[in-house]
């Protein structure tokens, strides 16, 4: 068994969920990890983290809550972790998949850096032999929150360096950047960025932003209302269509979607090869190299729930094309967004089991959930040539994560 011991910070988030899940599962071999650490804000039992049960032979698991990155700075939170975690000194790994969403761009990167920060100070004071560092990125980097984008695709790594000024000052990553260089300087360890777009996974607490679990629990209760779930006491026989939540461009327009489980296993992968993914690269990271768009997703997704998914109701595109922000819908989209309908039939979940999806769903990020087919009317697929040139696995059917989340979700009680 390898000396290597991980620390995930942001475990119950959906990327850091899947980390834990990954190195429990002792990818990509046996001797990888010897121990892991998952570090949380809000509480989490292991008991209900629905992470596989290890033997004597795998990886030691132990799960802390209660870290507050925002307000524990680099002395103080390494006085914390030497309290709470055991073999704190043994840290080798840093997996970082934390990130708080604001309403004020500034204070949201001002934010999101200093926990980096504390973070880091924290284990160069403790770690004096830590090896690698993997922080998540992601498109928001390539300008993709500007109406219409911002780069014509694919997009490509060196592509970041010349984001405009102003945008780049409402984007944490190239702070994180910037940061991290400074850190690691003179260091035992060097670091990578990972960037996903649309990321799919399963959290057994919800997310603010989970495209899956918003979709999921929408398509679950309409087809529940419809005679096609299996809680339906009378199944109805004929077809029931389901319309994508967009516009035709939001449909059609092409992009590189990538499950949970791929982020976290290129992140482990690149820890464990720092010679070809260390010294501050940045990998775009997706199922698939051919792009796909939602308009191809929709029906196998309303497929899985016995539903027919069909094009948008809203078909004109006039009034978004470029013009739409982040989280905005158009006036008339000639539908009840999913956000709503969720709102209006919740309540159905409890009477059959589903107790935990009271309060394990999308929360803040419900509008700009609802509005993802009628903002992002532009292709934005992403470059896979730096991250195949590593060695990592190759493609997979982005399907295959929908459904495993699905199933996922539907264990754990937060869909139908």
């Amino acid at each position: 068994m390898s000396s290597n011991h991980a620390i995930v910070y942001g475990a119950s988030a959906i990327v850091g969920w899947s980390i834990v899940d990954q190195l429990l599962r002792k990818y990509p071999n046996d001797s990888s990890f010897s121990k892991v650490t998952a570090i949380t804000n809000r509480p989490l039992e292991i008991s209900s983290s629905y992470w596989p049960t290890t033997d004597v032979h795998g990886p030691q698991l132990q799960l802390v809550s209660g870290f507050d990155l925002r307000n524990e700075e680099g002395p103080t939170l390494a006085a914390l972790l030497k309290e709470k975690v055991n073999d704190v000194e043994g840290i080798t790994t840093i997996f970082y998949s934390v990130f708080t969403a604001m309403d004020d761009d500034i204070e949201e990167v001002a934010t999101n850096l200093r926990m980096l920060r504390n973070v880091i100070d924290a284990h160069n004071i403790l770690n004096p032999n830590l090896k690698f560092v993997t922080i998540i990125g992601g498109t928001r980097g390539y300008g993709i929150y500007a109406p219409g984008g911002t780069f014509t695709p694919p997009l490509r790594e060196d592509m970041v360096s010349n984001i405009p000024a102003e945008y780049a000052k409402t984007v944490v990553y190239p702070a994180y950047r910037e940061l991290l260089n400074e850190k690691s300087e003179g260091k035992s360890w060097t670091w990578c960025e990972v960037c996903p777009d649309a990321i799919i996974g399963f959290t057994p607490n919800g997310s603010q932003f989970s495209l899956a679990l918003h979709w999921g629990q929408y398509l679950s209760l309409y087809a529940y209302n419809h005679g096609k779930s299996r809680h339906s006491s009378h199944p109805n026989e004929d077809v029931v269509k389901v319309p994508f939540p967009g516009n035709t461009a939001g449909a059609n327009s092409l992009f590189t979607p990538v499950s949970s489980k791929t982020i976290a296993r290129f992140m482990i992968y690149a820890s464990l090869n720092r010679q070809e993914c260390g010294r501050g690269k940045l990998f775009n990271i997706a199922d698939h190299e051919v792009p796909c768009t939602y308009g191809e997703i929709w029906p196998k997704l309303a497929e899985w729930f016995g539903l027919e998914g069909i094009g948008p109701v809203h078909v004109d595109d006039s009034e978004s094309k470029d013009t739409l922000q982040v989280g905005e819908l158009p006036q008339s989209t000639g539908s009840i967004s999913p956000g709503e309908y969720i709102t209006t039939h919740r309540e159905i979940f409890p009477r059959h089991g589903c107790k935990n999806a009271l309060t394990a769903g999308v929360g803040a990020g419900n509008r700009q959930l609802d509005s993802v087919g009628y903002w992002l009317t532009f292709d934005r697929q992403m470059s896979l040539e730096k991250i195949r040139k590593t060695g990592f696995e190759g493609n997979k059917d982005p399907i295959d994560g929908w459904i495993e989340t699905f199933e996922m979700f539907r264990k754990a009680g937060l869909i139908l």
